[in-house]
C-alpha cells in the first residue's frame, strides 16, 4: 500500500523523469529548483528525451542529465529497442537512487521508477488508465486538468513536503552560447538596436501558427512607431516561414535566425527586449530568461500553457488567424512602455 508522505530522511540521490516536450521541460524548472532548495546537498539527475536535454542542462538545480534516445529505440527493430530500454533500466538501478519522482506518468516511466528499487517513489497519476500503483510507495498525485502544467508539477513536490515558494523559473544560458548569440546579432547588424523584438513564427501544428505575413505586418507597423529591430525565429524544418515573412516585409529592420540549437536559441532570445510567439515550446524560453512574452493562442487553453512570469500576456482567438495585427500592436506597445 502507498504511504502518506510527510518528510523523507536521508535523501542523497534523486532521479526525476520527464521525457518531453520542450515547453513542459521549461515549465518543470520551478519544481526542480524546489527540490534543490529542500535537498541542497543531494545529487539530482534528470532523465529526459535527448532532443530536449539542453533544457535541464541550463538549470543549476540539476547535477546530471540522462539523455534517452526514445525515437531511436522506437524506430529500431523491436529486439534492439527492448535491449536498449533494459540497459537504461539497469543503469538507473545501479545508480541506487533514494527518491524517484515520475513527472511524466506513462507506464514506461512508472516501470522505470519501480525497477530502480529506490526506497521512495512517487508519480503523477494521469487522467487515463496508465498509472501502475504497484510501482510507487508514496501516495499518487492526481493530474488536475484545471491547473497550469507548472502547477501540476508543483503539486508533486508539494506532496513531498516542499513549497515552490516564489516560483523560480530561471534558465541559465552557457557563456559559450551567449557569445555565439552576440556574434550572430553583430553579424546581422542587430547589436546596436535600442530595442530588439523576437518573433517566433513556428509551432507544433499549422492551426497554432499566426500567419507569417501577419508577423511581417506587425514588424513593419511597429518599426513605424518605435526605433527597434526585429529578429524572426523558427525551428528546424520551419525555414519556409522565415521566407514567407521576409517576402512580406517592407520597412522593418530585421534579421532571420533559423537552425539554432536549443541553448543558442535561448541565448538569442535572452538578448531580446520582448518576445512575441505562437503557442510553442520556445515561447516558454522568454519568461525563463527574463524576457516579457506575448503568447498567441488558438486551440490550446492558456489556462494550461500560458507563459509564466508577471510581465507575460496572451491573446487567444479561434482560429488563430482571427487575431488582428492591431490587437498585437496594442499589447506590444503597452509591454514596451512598462518595460
Amino acid at each position: 500500500m502507498p504511504v502518506s508522505m510527510v518528510a523523507l530522511p536521508d535523501i542523497s540521490r534523486i532521479l526525476v523523469i520527464r521525457y518531453g516536450r520542450l515547453g513542459d521541460l521549461v515549465l518543470l524548472i520551478p519544481a526542480l529548483r524546489a527540490l534543490r532548495r529542500q535537498y541542497p546537498a543531494a545529487h539530482i539527475s534528470a532523465l529526459v528525451d535527448q532532443r530536449y536535454a539542453p533544457v535541464p542542462e541550463m538549470c543549476s538545480a540539476v547535477d546530471r542529465v540522462i539523455a534517452s534516445d526514445r525515437i531511436g529505440m522506437r524506430d529500431s527493430p523491436w529486439w534492439s529497442g527492448a535491449l536498449g530500454a533494459l540497459r537504461s533500466a539497469e543503469e538507473l538501478r545501479k545508480a541506487r537512487y533514494d527518491l524517484v519522482v515520475d513527472f511524466h506518468g506513462f507506464r514506461e516511466t512508472n516501470l522505470l521508477a519501480w525497477y530502480s528499487r529506490a526506497p521512495w517513489r512517487i508519480g503523477l497519476e494521469r487522467n487515463e488508465p496508465s498509472y501502475l500503483p504497484f510501482c510507487f510507495n508514496l501516495d499518487p498525485v492526481p493530474e488536475d486538468q484545471n491547473l497550469h502544467v507548472a502547477d501540476r508539477f508543483d503539486s508533486l513536490v508539494e506532496t513531498l513536503g516542499l513549497s515552490p515558494g516564489a516560483r523560480d523559473i530561471r534558465l541559465e544560458v552557457p557563456a559559450e552560447s551567449r557569445t555565439k548569440a552576440e556574434r550572430l546579432l553583430r553579424e546581422k547588424g542587430m547589436d546596436g538596436c535600442p530595442c530588439l523584438i523576437g518573433m517566433n513564427l513556428g509551432a507544433s501544428a499549422a492551426d497554432k501558427m499566426w500567419p507569417a505575413d501577419r508577423f511581417a505586418a506587425l514588424a513593419d507597423q511597429m518599426a513605424g512607431r518605435f526605433d527597434l529591430g526585429v529578429l524572426f525565429l523558427c525551428g528546424p524544418g520551419e525555414e519556409d516561414l522565415l521566407r514567407q515573412a521576409q517576402s512580406s516585409l517592407k520597412t522593418a529592420r530585421y534579421a532571420l535566425a533559423g537552425q539554432l540549437g536549443l541553448k543558442d536559441l535561448a541565448a538569442v532570445i535572452s538578448q531580446c527586449h520582448l518576445l512575441v510567439s505562437n503557442d510553442s515550446g520556445p515561447m516558454h524560453f522568454g519568461p525563463a530568461l527574463g524576457v516579457p512574452t506575448l503568447g498567441l493562442f488558438s486551440l490550446s487553453d492558456p489556462l494550461h500553457y500560458r507563459p509564466l512570469g508577471d510581465e507575460s500576456r496572451i491573446i487567444r482567438k479561434i482560429p488563430v488567424g482571427e487575431i488582428e495585427v492591431e490587437e498585437v500592436i496594442e499589447q506590444v506597445s503597452e509591454m514596451l512602455a512598462l518595460s
